[in-house]
């Protein structure tokens, strides 16, 4: 049996098209399934951790259907109710159906093969799904932790999470411009964060732009922020952009939309499989897969799982 969790209003709301379609080609193969709304911030959590407690001999996998922000929430209860093992108990499903789709472009091969298979119709993007999940193979995935809490993707402190913050409040405003009056709200709101960076047996402190602790490659949409990062090596690709004042910010963003950022005397990035991050006093936003977790403990540590999830692919 498959258990699927989808979240409603995900991808503005288009997400609930797709599940009469997948259910569908489910009934037609003679595949048992449940299905699941989400209803609010941590739901999907709470819902694949006790899938995955209570799994039985006939369960085939959690299929997600969502974006980013849902994959997280799902892998990261996944990932607690395994946590006396190595890995999830069942695999991980993933039907990329929200407006970023950005942890689907480093699992499918880059930017242009996610596109290819999936961002047509809601049949074909079915299909496509359909196809990799019935051909039974998965590839095992490495997960981040930030102070115990797993995600797939990206993990991100500074402007950018500050923009996924302004970008949430001006949804309902600005629709699918939220997300552009967000940036410049952040760039005129800009201050640079003094960090405290412990990593690879060395410690630092600096003015710091944005800190990006990446296991994927893209982010916001489908920047290639960690060119070099991989799903699969056990590695966390910290990627680091000192202090910048606002005109040079208003080059970075460019920059990292033409994936020329990697030659700026100020983004350094550092292969690790921990890094401790110390924030200034004071509320700092902490950003997962496009989820805002507001931080007020000063410090957080990231450690990779190694390998510690099969998805279908």
């Amino acid at each position: 049996m498959y258990h699927i969790i989808i979240n409603p209003i995900a991808g503005r709301g288009r997400t609930l098209e797709h599940l009469p379609i997948l259910t569908d080609f489910l009934d037609k193969s003679s595949l048992a399934y449940t299905t699941y709304e989400t209803t609010g911030v941590m739901d999907g959590y709470e819902k694949a951790k006790a899938i995955c407690e209570e799994k039985t001999a006939n369960c085939l996998g959690i299929i997600g259907i969502g974006g980013d922000g849902t994959f997280q929430e799902i892998a990261a209860g996944m990932v607690a109710a395994g946590m006396r093992s190595e890995k999830a108990p069942v695999p991980l499903g993933i039907f990329p159906a929200g407006s970023g789709n950005d942890f689907i472009m480093t699992l499918a091969g880059g930017k242009k093969a996610a596109l290819a298979k999936y961002g047509k119709n809601a049949e074909q993007n079915v299909r496509a799904f359909f196809e990799t999940l019935t051909r039974g193979k998965t590839h095992a995935v490495d997960i981040i932790t930030a102070n115990g809490t797993a995600y797939l993707n990206i993990g991100n402190i500074g402007i950018d999470a500050r923009i996924v913050k302004n970008a949430d409040v001006f949804k309902k405003k600005y629709g699918r411009q939220a997300y552009l009056a967000a940036v410049y709200k952040s760039i005129a709101q800009h201050k640079n964060l003094l960090l405290t960076i412990e990593v690879n047996g060395e410690k630092w402190e600096k003015p710091y732009t944005l800190a990006a602790i990446c296991n994927g490659q893209y982010y916001g949409g489908g920047m290639r922020v960690a060119p070099t990062a991989r799903i699969d090596d056990g590695k966390i690709t910290l990627c680091l952009v000192e202090g910048m004042n606002r005109p040079k910010i208003m080059v970075l963003f460019p920059s990292l939309m033409m994936e020329k950022h990697v030659y700026l005397k100020s983004v350094k990035y550092i292969e690790c499989e921990s890094v401790r991050i110390t924030l200034p006093e004071g509320m700092e936003t902490l950003c997962l897969d496009g989820n805002l977790y507001p931080n007020q403990e000063g410090q957080i540590e990231f450690k990779i799982l190694p390998k510690a999830l099969d998805v279908f692919v």
